[in-house]
Formats: structure tokens, C-alpha cells, sequence
């Protein structure tokens, strides 16, 4: 829980403050009426980084949430009176909407008896960044279920946030769509199209902004694939030199065997990340598809810190750039590196990469991996001068 006007300001919040205060109030009155209001309340993971920070340096930080609520803060003008109280009137308005009480339409007893599929379902779309979209197909993955009975759930059943984004498996909003609540906001598709989701001509949203189940899954704090090198999960025995010499030769087997077109120039493009030193290394995943972790080793006061840009997956033909995982490791738990790396990247011809996933692990095809080696070794090159404070933002 986190107090964006902090519960211990500095003397600049006391400064804003004073210009909104009414007669006979000082700023630390209107500070002990505001502080702990509804309004002036979100969840986050980063309250140490937001710490009692000015507002500007707080909206920098919440800009990159996955929660559409901070991102909301974000882009406010500025956070005081005025902002709190229409925030928290407007957070008011959509409890009451979601969770009727006793005699109105939809039952306490009705919602307790939910399948907690369905709650999934509710969170992951509530948890989905503006400017992305999914299909019925990947939130059925999500939680065990069909694309027809998550269908009918979505139309049928009023405030399930964001069930707008939920698309057919071609990318185009499906003719059975219908807003389930009985208001009509708009067409879904010119709503998307303004969070920033592009669609072709024939309607189709772009895939680049596509969530994946796997997606869906990181956004409610879960894996459903080996995304994490075997390293950080612990010194066993299978983690010994000897493994990883042989997860490296499964996974050269693999490459050659699915994509032989590319196999030679990608294996050449990992020769030259192990060449840079400065604490590069490769790491291979324990799964059936072994999986290739480019990794730096940072040298830090308080002991080894690793960060990787890449996994690589031989048999799917993919890169995921893992933002999910580097948000969390310095130096690329800012923002602001982070998208420096993405339009380093998508700078590159064939690359994509939406911004609305920077939170998250979106991909590209191998094959522009070894199409493109040169130009993707100077991102890589950028990516490890920063992981190693030999470069500055």
C-alpha cells in the first residue's frame, strides 16, 4: 500500500500544500485530512523507490506499473487536493459498481460462489496494461478452460473490467461481442486503437500487443514456463558444471534440428556475448525445450547480482526480452533503462516490441536474431556497459 502524498513529507509537499489550504487551515491540517483517504491510495511493489519523493519523481516511477491506476497517477497534472478527492470518488464509484450491496442486482451470496477461475480472469484483465489486448484462446489457457465457455462468461456476466480487450484469435473483435453491463461506451476497437493498439485494415490488432497466456500469467504473478535460468533457483547438484555442459549441447542439438537456417549465425552470436568478458556468460534451462540465458554478472557491495537481457527458445524459434525480470534488478529496475533498451532494439528492422509490455517478456522471431547479428550485438554491447556501470544513462 502506498501513500503517494507520503505520511512523512518533505518541506516541498508542505509548499504545495499551503496554496490549496482554506481559512484557518495550515498545510500539516490539510495533509492529516488527505494522507491516509482513499484517493491517496494504490498498490505497488516499488514503495521503497517511491519513498517520500517529490510527485514528479513518484509519477516517473508509477509510469511503468502494469496497474492501468497508476498509470492514471501518472498522468496527472499534479497531486493535491483536488486530485486526491477526484480520484477517491471516482475509486468509490467503481467499488460500488463491482460489488453491489444487499438488494440490488447481483448478490453477495452469487459472487461468493464464483469459480475462482472467473476471479483469475476478472484480475488478469484488470491487471492488463493499457494499449495490449489477448484472446479467448490464451485466457482459457490461463486458467484451464475453452475459448466458448470464457466467451460466454465475458458477455454474460456485467463488470468484468476491460473484457472490451479480449479479442477473437484472429486479432478482430468477434461479431457475438456485446457490452455485458447494458451501457454502450463505444466500438471496442476505436477504444483500443486510443489506448494504443494498432489495427491493419482489416481490423486486426496488432500481435505485437498481444498478451499471451504466459503473459497473463506473469501479470498475476505466476510462470508457465521456464523463464528463469536454473542458477537462481539454487546450488543443487544439477546445477554443477557438468549439467550445464550438457543442457549447452541439448540445446545446440535442438537449434540445429529446428531452425538449421539460423543455428550457424545464432550459436556465433552467443560466442561473441561469452567474448565480451565484463561477466557474460550463457546459462541453459532444465524444460524439454532447453532454453539459452545470455547473463551478466554484476559485481556489487553486497555480493554478485545477475541481469539478462535475452532467453532464447531453439524449438518455438523465439527471444524473449525479459523486462519482466530485469524491473526488479539494478540497474534496469528504471524505467527509463528499460526503454532505452526497447527502442535500441526496435530500432532494428524486423523487431516490434510494444511499450505497453515493458513489464513483461515480448518476443521476436530467431531468425531476425541471426539476420540481423550486428546490429543487435551493439544493443547487447549498450545493454552490458549499463549492467556494468561501464556506460551512463
Amino acid at each position: 500500500m502506498e501513500h503517494v502524498l507520503p505520511q512523512h513529507p518533505a518541506q516541498a509537499w508542505y509548499e504545495q500544500l499551503a496554496t490549496e489550504t482554506e481559512d484557518g487551515q495550515t498545510p500539516e491540517d490539510l495533509h492529516k485530512a488527505l494522507v491516509h483517504t482513499l484517493g491517496n491510495l494504490t498498490l505497488t511493489s516499488e514503495n521503497a523507490r517511491l519513498s517520500n519523493h517529490p510527485f514528479r519523481r513518484k509519477q516517473e516511477i508509477l509510469e511503468g506499473s502494469a496497474l492501468l491506476m497508476n498509470q492514471e497517477i501518472a498522468a496527472a497534472p499534479g497531486w493535491g487536493s483536488a486530485e486526491i478527492h477526484q480520484r477517491g470518488q471516482a475509486l468509490a464509484d467503481r467499488a460500488v459498481s463491482m460489488w453491489p450491496g444487499p438488494g440490488q442486482e447481483t448478490s453477495r451470496r452469487a459472487a461468493a460462489e464464483e469459480w475462482s477461475g472467473w476471479a483469475d480472469v476478472r484480475a488478469a484483465l484488470i491487471a492488463m496494461p493499457a494499449g495490449t489486448w489477448t484472446t479467448y484462446g490464451d485466457i482459457a489457457e490461463l486458467i484451464g478452460s475453452h475459448a466458448v465457455p470464457v466467451g460466454n462468461f465475458l458477455a454474460g456476466r456485467a463488470g468484468v473490467l476491460n473484457a472490451y480487450r479480449v479479442l477473437n484469435a484472429s486479432g478482430q473483435v468477434s461479431p457475438a461481442f456485446r457490452w455485458a453491463d447494458g451501457t454502450n461506451p463505444g466500438d471496442p476497437r476505436e477504444i483500443m486503437a486510443a489506448e494504443g493498439v494498432p489495427f491493419d485494415g482489416n481490423g486486426r490488432a496488432h500481435p505485437s500487443h498481444r498478451l499471451s497466456a504466459e503473459d497473463l500469467a506473469a501479470l498475476l504473478g505466476r510462470n508457465l514456463s521456464d523463464s528463469e535460468p536454473p542458477a537462481l533457483h539454487g546450488n543443487d547438484a544439477a546445477s554443477g558444471a557438468t549439467a550445464v555442459r550438457e543442457r549447452a549441447n541439448r540445446f545446440t542439438e535442438l537449434l540445429r534440428t529446428n531452425r538449421p537456417d539460423t543455428a550457424d549465425a545464432v550459436l556465433a552470436l552467443l560466442r561473441s556475448w561469452e567474448d565480451m568478458g565484463q561477466g557474460c556468460r550463457l546459462e541453459y534451462g532444465r524444460a524439454t525445450e532447453t532454453s539459452c540465458f545470455l547473463m551478466v554478472d554484476r559485481e556489487i557491495t553486497s555480493g554478485s547480482r545477475t541481469v539478462w537481457p535475452f532467453a532464447i527458445y531453439p524449438v518455438f524459434g523465439t527471444v524473449e526480452v525479459v523486462f519482466q525480470h530485469m524491473r526488479t534488478r539494478a540497474p534496469f529496475d528504471s524505467p527509463q533503462l528499460r526503454q532505452e533498451f526497447l527502442q535500441r532494439l526496435n530500432r532494428i528492422e524486423g523487431i516490434n516490441l510494444a511499450e505497453a509490455k515493458l513489464e513483461l517478456r515480448p518476443s521476436f522471431p530467431l531468425e531476425i536474431l541471426a539476420s540481423q547479428a550486428n546490429e543487435i550485438r551493439e544493443a547487447l554491447t549498450w545493454f552490458v556497459g549499463i549492467a556494468t556501470g561501464q556506460l551512463t544513462a
